[in-house]
């Protein structure tokens, strides 16, 4: 149901808690009545370090945006150094991770690049090189540098489950893992994820992340809605990536 747009306006004014002004706003984010289409699809994210300023844990960086926490996870994640296939669009990189949740082991299988996958192949039709069945996903990264700034990546990417935890990456691509692993625990709030990783070298990590539409609008609400008020916290924003941060071993 699309509600008259005058109904709309009058349910944000009478929003006083800050948890249910954010449910709100999400209806900036995502599109009503139907799910994103891949080549729509973005993940805007805030990275930071604590010890550099700002909440030192998920729990507080979910009490300054006014939001009550929802169900928590806690993984294990390995990161492999891969050999990037040769059907791989030029300035794509591959990733590969391993997580391990509970009794469930998962395989992600990544291609990030700066620009926007070649239209040539669906991503229906595009090559993972996982057991089947493999989850596929594709979208923009966005990650916020500050108020203003902002750093886009475009990526392709499939994920394999299994109740096998010992399940091994695929021999093809060479895979070498790291000798380190992280400790990831994440926190879901509605459609906000806030994930707190003890990261190999024992620094930590926070990110606070949202899927939305690619687009302005869904940007600046993610700006307004979760970048400034922690960054009136102090956070000082990272550009590095998870998987660059994940991926070194101290």
């Amino acid at each position: 149901m699309r509600f008259p747009s005058h109904l709309r306006t009058v349910a944000l004014k009478t929003a006083a808690h800050a948890g249910t002004l954010f449910l709100l706003v999400t209806l900036a984010l995502l599109p009503a009545g139907a799910a994103l289409a891949a080549k729509d699809q973005a993940e805007f994210s805030l990275r930071w370090d604590p010890a550099q300023g700002g909440p030192a844990s998920a729990e507080a960086a979910l009490k300054s945006l006014g939001l009550k926490a929802g169900d928590t996870s806690r993984f294990e994640v390995q990161y492999f150094d891969i050999t990037t296939p040769a059907d791989a669009p030029p300035g794509f990189d591959a990733i590969m991770r391993k997580r391990i949740v509970g009794s469930t082991s998962q395989l992600t299988y990544k291609l990030r690049g700066s620009r926007p996958f070649p239209g040539d192949t669906s991503l229906k039709e595009w090559h993972c090189p996982l057991p089947t069945p493999a989850k596929r996903k594709q979208e923009a990264d966005v990650a916020f540098l500050g108020l203003e700034q902002t750093s886009k990546a475009y990526s392709r990417s499939c994920s394999h489950s299994s109740k096998r935890l010992d399940i091994t990456v695929p021999a093809a691509l060479q895979p070498q893992p790291n000798r380190c692993r992280s400790a990831m625990t994440r926190i879901e709030s509605g459609k906000l994820k806030i994930e707190q990783w003890l990261l190999p070298d024992g620094s930590r990590l926070i990110e606070v992340s949202q899927i939305g539409r690619d687009s302005n609008a869904a940007s600046a609400a993610f700006r307004d809605q979760v970048v400034k008020p922690l960054i009136e916290q102090q956070v000082q924003p990272l550009q590095r990536s998870k998987s660059a941060f994940g991926g070194e071993c101290g």
